[in-house]
């Protein structure tokens, strides 16, 4: 177990692991909360600024490419001079931006907000995991693990609720307002409760800056180029070009961190085969997921006809399912290990997208219903244990670079998986000669649009169900005991 830190604080020993937990839920709680809320309040952004829907799309865009370029730096940074500094900092940058987004009279002053904003999160959610994981127990590591995908699903299931009631009432401006008490109670609880890590704070400074440039360049590059494929096509010049430049970026960076003395990302963590294949697995099962939060929508509003507030609703069962079955997959895997039961949750989700590519213009809320329950199950069964078979090869120092590469992962898979689905859908549509844009489908009330849509739609999931039989086969060579702790 890390040293808990061992400066005391205003909370004692025997009550400190629980108050120090509800004090990181309240922070990476916010920033998931915030997150999810917003993609609510995207049309009526919209409408204000009198803007199409690929131009507003960049108020999420903005700040999802802003955390994913700075989780490496700002997780090796937390590594160097303290996780507590850098995620109580946090608070203070996220509300800056909410304060800016808050009274922003342009659409350019609103996306240097959620830049802010984004920087902010950062902060957070690199360093959230790696804090959960260090005041627990490290035979207690998947329990942890558990209980932070819990604060992530009940975070997904408040956000479009709680930014639903603040928009109707309020306007869209209410959700930065909204988060900023929040925030400010995440920063005091933080600064107070939370424990400071003396074994971190007596090590010399030393950052990588070239590898943090470079990798913040290479994945802005490189996700650039992945969400205008459906915009551009993926052989056209814009789209190759941005494509190669990443890659390159993303070489230089690997070449730099074998030959640094202090890199960012150590390349021998890959070396590692638990670590290769969590993280290879959990990238390949959020490229898989993310087709049903960004197509389902769709569907729902558009081929079956109901109101945004009800597709809203029908998501909700999902992410229940994920908080309720998370700690206890995590606590499951403390016992008997993390690779059958992570495929066990790959096994859920399978199923669930098999059931969503069977879906028709015909088909019941039901059937909806059960499908976002197998793939709810499915992904709190499968994280929280792969997520502890990760954490548990690296030591105890370098775990919030760990669990911001794990907390990148997520996120890049998510905007990959997106644009392959998007990809999909509009190629599908194209080849039955519609316009290869899924605006068409929110502007036109065409039935054979509609079913050119559902044949994209079924096979973006067909695709995904692939993915996670690849999934499935990678997982298979993991080692069955649950790693012990690195000194």
């Amino acid at each position: 177990m890390e040293s808990k830190t061992n400066q005391k604080t205003i909370i004692n020993d025997s009550n400190y692991t629980w108050f120090a937990y509800f004090t990181i839920a309240i922070g990476v709680g916010l920033a998931v909360l915030h997150l999810s809320g917003t993609n609510i309040a995207i049309p009526k952004i919209a409408e204000h600024f009198k803007i199409d829907i690929p131009t507003v799309q960049w108020v999420s865009l903005a700040y999802i490419l802003t955390t994913s370029a700075l989780f490496l730096p700002i997780g090796r940074l937390a590594d160097t001079i303290g996780r507590k500094n850098i995620y109580i900092s946090g608070f203070l940058i996220f509300i800056i931006g909410a304060i800016i987004g808050g009274f922003s009279q342009s659409f350019p002053i609103l996306i240097l907000a959620k830049v802010i904003q984004g920087t902010g999160s950062a902060c957070i959610q690199a360093n959230g995991m790696a804090m959960v994981t260090s005041i627990f127990p490290e035979n207690q590591r998947g329990k942890a693990l558990g209980l932070y995908m819990t604060i992530i699903g009940t975070g997904a299931i408040g956000g479009p609720i709680v930014s639903g009631i603040l928009i109707t009432e309020f306007g869209w401006r209410s959700i930065f307002f909204a988060a900023i008490p929040v925030a400010i109670i995440a920063f005091l609880t933080g600064f107070f409760i939370l424990r400071n890590d003396t074994k971190i704070l007596e090590k010399k400074f030393s950052f990588d800056w070239i590898g943090a440039s470079l990798s913040s360049l290479a994945l802005i590059t490189l996700l650039l180029g992945v969400t205008n494929i459906s915009r551009y096509e993926l052989i056209s010049i814009q789209v190759c070009g941005i494509l190669l430049l990443g890659i390159i970026l993303i070489i230089l960076f690997i070449v730099w961190e074998n030959h640094t003395n202090q890199p960012m990302l150590k390349m021998s963590f890959f070396k590692i085969r638990d670590f290769s294949v969590g993280i290879m697995t959990r990238f390949l099962a959020f490229v898989s997921g993310s087709a049903v939060f960004f197509l389902m929508p769709f569907y729902v509003i558009q081929v079956l006809g109901y109101e945004p507030d009800i597709a809203g609703f029908l998501m909700i069962p999902g992410a229940l399912c994920m908080a309720i079955t998370s700690p206890l997959s995590g606590r499951l895997s403390d016992k008997i290990g993390t690779k059958w039961i992570s495929m066990a949750g790959l096994s859920f989700t399978g199923t669930s997208m098999i059931i969503f590519s069977q879906l028709t213009p015909e088909s019941s809320p039901m059937i909806i219903i059960l499908g976002m329950c197998f793939n709810g199950t499915g992904m709190g069964t499968f994280s929280s244990p792969n997520t502890s078979a990760v954490m548990g090869t690296i030591s105890i120092e370098d775990r919030s670079i760990t669990s911001a590469f794990l907390q990148l992962t997520r996120t890049s898979a998510n905007l990959i998986g997106v644009a392959l689905a998007t990809t999909i859908v509009t190629l599908t549509m194209s080849s039955n000669g519609y316009a290869a844009d899924l605006s068409s489908v929110t502007d036109s009330g065409n039935s054979d649009i509609l079913l050119a849509f559902n044949e994209g739609f079924s096979r973006a999931f067909i695709v995904s169900f692939s993915l996670i039989i690849i999934s499935l086969g990678l997982t298979s060579l993991r080692s069955r005991k649950v790693t012990q702790e690195k000194e």
